[in-house]
């Protein structure tokens, strides 16, 4: 602006208008930008982990039922070998068809004429519950492949807001 006297003047015009964020509100920003990419790139690595913590946890259930009743058998077999009355009444019943007076086998029609050899060994063993949690909204966001792309650039054009220096006029 010109003075009368010919020389500039340097206050503020009116037209100049101050960064309306600030520089802290542009470190904000770029903080906000990097927390948004990392949880990107941790929340799916996250997701994959605890999905093969589950199917470890399934084959370890699998393994404690495969020895539990490794060791049944392992019992039994012992039984064979040194049989006391039960076990003697129990092979004779499964394998000879031969049931003591006072019982009576109820088997239905056209089943074989097993009682409860195979049931004694190897019972129904507990079916595998995985202990998992549900997904937050966030990580949801961030594993599906249509909404991935568009938090990754938000985080990006944060980011790089945050970086850029201000305006000036």
């Amino acid at each position: 602006m010109r003075t009368d006297s010919g020389l500039v003047s340097t206050a503020p015009s009116e037209s100049f208008r101050p960064d309306p964020v600030g520089a802290l509100g542009r470190w904000l920003i770029f903080l906000s930008g990097l927390t948004i990419l990392v949880a990107s790139l941790l929340l799916p690595a996250q997701a994959d982990l605890r999905a093969t913590r589950i199917e470890r946890d399934r084959t370890l259930h699998t393994e404690r039922a495969r020895e539990q009743r490794n060791e049944r058998y392992r019992a039994f077999l012992n039984d064979l070998i040194n049989p006391d009355p039960q076990t003697a009444e129990l092979l004779a019943m499964s394998q000879l068809g031969m049931i003591p007076k006072g019982r009576t086998a109820l088997l239905p029609e056209g089943q074989p004429e097993d009682t409860m050899l195979l049931q004694s060994i190897d019972p129904v063993g507990a079916p595998f519950t995985p202990q998992a949690r549900g997904a937050t909204r966030l990580e949801r966001l961030t594993t599906s492949g249509r909404w991935r792309l568009w938090i990754v650039a938000a985080g990006a054009l944060a980011l790089l807001y945050g970086l850029l220096p201000a305006t000036k006029n």
